[in-house]
């Protein structure tokens, strides 16, 4: 590549994300989890951890381990390690993870979760979005590796199981909602053409296969 757009940091994997919007299909998915997402959020302040280039709606401020994703988004945004929060104690009422826990080692994610109940008020919100090992994912993603239909693969750690998102989120929160994502025609996600984009309602209508897990925890009030 001519220029990086990926690195380790203290194990961690930070990148500049490919532009999803290239994708209309994905761009639609992605807006599709970010509904989703936003239906468990409390009201008030929000932070988004690992954001990428582009913050959820409902995202406040943004943290961000490659520092120029923090430069071109609209909303406050600071280059930070989600391992070592720069925020207080009680200072947001939700937190937002989509898609970038399994860049880090997993020996380093249960502090993430830790940091994350941290900055939360008393019945704040984490909501996580993590990709899942389906086998149909596997086999998809396997193929378009080797056609050079995706670009490098980073998810040098793997990705989380179910089990692996739940009980992260269990350990310092209460969960009170759990969703499986994905449809065959993820598939279909990979193409540049608009014409994918009108796929979605048969996406939304075939949702089988395992390919992300939502996790939504609960902080418990103080002395719970």
């Amino acid at each position: 590549m001519s220029e990086a757009t990926w690195d380790v940091q203290d194990g961690a994997i930070v990148e500049q994300p490919r532009n999803v919007r290239k994708h209309p299909l994905l761009h639609r998915i992605y807006e599709r989890h970010d509904g989703l997402i936003a239906e468990q959020l409390p009201p008030g302040r929000t932070l988004e951890l690992a954001f990428g280039q582009h913050m959820h709606p409902r995202a406040d401020v943004g943290l961000e381990g490659w520092p120029s994703n923090a430069e071109t988004v609209r909303k406050p945004a600071l280059a930070g390690d989600a391992r070592a929060l720069p925020f207080d104690d009680d200072s947001f009422d939700a937190v937002i993870g989509r898609r970038f826990l399994h860049h880090v080692p997993p020996a380093d994610r249960p502090e993430i979760i830790r940091e994350a109940a941290r900055v939360l008020r008393p019945v704040g919100r984490l909501a996580l979005l993590e990709g899942t090992p389906g086998l149909y994912r596997k086999l998809t993603k396997g193929a378009a590796f080797r056609l050079g239909l995706l670009e490098e693969d980073t998810d040098i750690y793997g990705h989380l199981s179910e089990t692996a998102v739940t009980d992260l989120v269990s350990d310092s929160f209460e969960v009170i909602e759990k969703q499986t994502l994905g449809s065959p025609l993820m598939l279909a996600s990979i193409s540049e053409s608009d014409a994918s984009a009108r796929l979605l309602d048969l996406y939304e209508r075939t949702q089988f296969v395992k390919w992300w897990t939502l996790v939504v925890g609960e902080r418990p009030e103080s002395g719970a």
